[in-house]
């Protein structure tokens, strides 16, 4: 059974409240996209699922989706794909970033996030996705380069470590 992407559940509290920490001293992102620590769960869920349902964007969000990746009713990553891209985005971040927690990795499940984040950015009218990721993330560098994604340049200063990719959305 192939992976999906899904909305935040409740259900998911225990498992993305442990795939958060043991995120926490990666050095490329985090996990669970503006999670506060004193946060109940809850309520970090209703405010990314309503960017995500398009109910609600508060600044500096810009429209898109935050969906965890599932495999068989395990959690075993996210994504965060931006159909907008503000100034800072645009140079930066790009329109998606996926993580695959430890424990999940070298199975595949980045390459089908990507394929399937890349076919929701198509839907949105995104014909090039920008994607980002550090100079030193060599399984993500594989991963864009594999994909197709064309090395466009280094980022600017401060974040110039940072490689931009642009990649078509459609196959």
């Amino acid at each position: 059974m192939a992976p999906i992407l899904r909305l935040p559940a409740l259900e998911d509290e225990k498992a993305a409240l442990d795939g958060h920490r043991k995120m926490l001293t990666d050095p490329f992102m985090d996990f669970l996209l503006d999670y506060r620590s004193a946060e109940p769960f809850a309520a970090w869920m209703e405010r990314v699922n309503a960017v995500s349902l398009g109910l609600h964007c508060p600044a500096p969000w810009l429209p898109g989706e935050f969906l965890f990746i599932e495999d068989e009713g395990t959690l075993v990553g996210r994504v965060w794909i931006r159909f907008e891209l503000d100034e800072h985005m645009a140079e930066y971040e790009g329109h998606l970033g996926y993580v695959v927690l430890p424990g999940h990795r070298r199975r595949g499940y980045a390459h089908q996030a990507l394929a399937m984040s890349l076919a929701r950015l198509r839907l949105a009218g995104v014909q090039t996705a920008l994607v980002t990721c550090e100079q030193s993330n060599l399984a993500s560098i594989a991963l864009l380069e594999a994909a197709g994604a064309a090395f466009e340049r280094m980022a600017a200063a401060p974040m110039a470590s940072r490689r931009r990719y642009m990649l078509a959305t459609s196959p």
